[in-house]
Protein backbone atom coordinates (compact mmCIF):
# COMPACT_ATOMS: atom_id res chain seq x y z
CA UNK A 1 0.00 0.00 0.00
CA UNK A 2 1.29 3.63 -1.05
CA UNK A 3 1.72 6.26 1.88
CA UNK A 4 -0.34 9.28 1.09
CA UNK A 5 1.63 12.63 1.20
CA UNK A 6 1.00 14.37 4.23
CA UNK A 7 1.40 17.67 2.43
CA UNK A 8 1.36 18.20 -1.73
CA UNK A 9 4.57 18.22 -2.70
CA UNK A 10 6.28 16.31 0.20
CA UNK A 11 5.86 12.95 -1.22
CA UNK A 12 8.65 10.82 0.48
CA UNK A 13 11.20 8.48 -1.86
CA UNK A 14 9.50 4.70 -2.12
CA UNK A 15 10.99 2.28 0.88
CA UNK A 16 13.04 -0.51 0.24
CA UNK A 17 15.93 1.69 -1.81
CA UNK A 18 19.46 0.28 -1.53
CA UNK A 19 21.19 2.51 0.90
CA UNK A 20 24.33 3.68 -1.37
CA UNK A 21 21.37 5.14 -3.46
CA UNK A 22 19.54 6.61 -0.62
CA UNK A 23 22.58 8.41 0.60
CA UNK A 24 23.65 9.26 -3.01
CA UNK A 25 20.15 11.05 -2.57
CA UNK A 26 20.36 12.59 0.77
CA UNK A 27 23.80 13.95 0.00
CA UNK A 28 22.41 15.66 -3.49
CA UNK A 29 19.64 17.20 -0.94
CA UNK A 30 16.91 14.77 -2.46
CA UNK A 31 14.02 14.40 0.20
CA UNK A 32 11.13 14.11 -2.11
CA UNK A 33 9.94 13.22 -5.28
CA UNK A 34 9.79 16.39 -6.07
CA UNK A 35 12.80 16.84 -5.51
CA UNK A 36 13.75 14.17 -7.86
CA UNK A 37 11.72 15.59 -10.15
CA UNK A 38 13.83 18.72 -10.17
CA UNK A 39 17.38 16.68 -10.55
CA UNK A 40 16.82 15.03 -13.74
CA UNK A 41 17.00 11.83 -15.14
CA UNK A 42 20.68 12.04 -16.70
CA UNK A 43 21.96 13.91 -13.52
CA UNK A 44 20.10 10.93 -11.60
CA UNK A 45 21.69 7.82 -13.21
CA UNK A 46 25.31 9.38 -13.47
CA UNK A 47 25.03 9.47 -8.96
CA UNK A 48 27.00 6.92 -7.55
CA UNK A 49 24.09 3.91 -5.99
CA UNK A 50 21.56 4.59 -9.06
CA UNK A 51 21.34 1.27 -11.17
CA UNK A 52 18.77 0.32 -13.74
CA UNK A 53 17.43 -1.35 -10.43
CA UNK A 54 17.31 1.86 -8.22
CA UNK A 55 16.02 4.05 -11.29
CA UNK A 56 13.30 1.68 -12.28
CA UNK A 57 11.91 1.97 -8.58
CA UNK A 58 11.97 5.69 -8.41
CA UNK A 59 10.53 5.75 -11.89
CA UNK A 60 7.57 3.73 -11.04
CA UNK A 61 7.15 5.38 -7.56
CA UNK A 62 7.27 8.67 -9.65
CA UNK A 63 4.19 6.81 -12.05
CA UNK A 64 2.21 6.39 -9.08
CA UNK A 65 2.05 9.86 -8.05
CA UNK A 66 1.44 11.20 -11.84
CA UNK A 67 5.14 12.70 -11.87
CA UNK A 68 7.56 12.22 -14.67
CA UNK A 69 11.43 12.50 -14.78
CA UNK A 70 12.54 14.73 -17.15
CA UNK A 71 15.50 13.94 -19.10
CA UNK A 72 17.64 16.73 -18.39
Amino acid sequence: MTRKSPQPGSTPLPAGLAAPARRSLAHAGVETLEHLVQLGRRRLAGMHGICPRTLAQLEDALDERGLELPAG
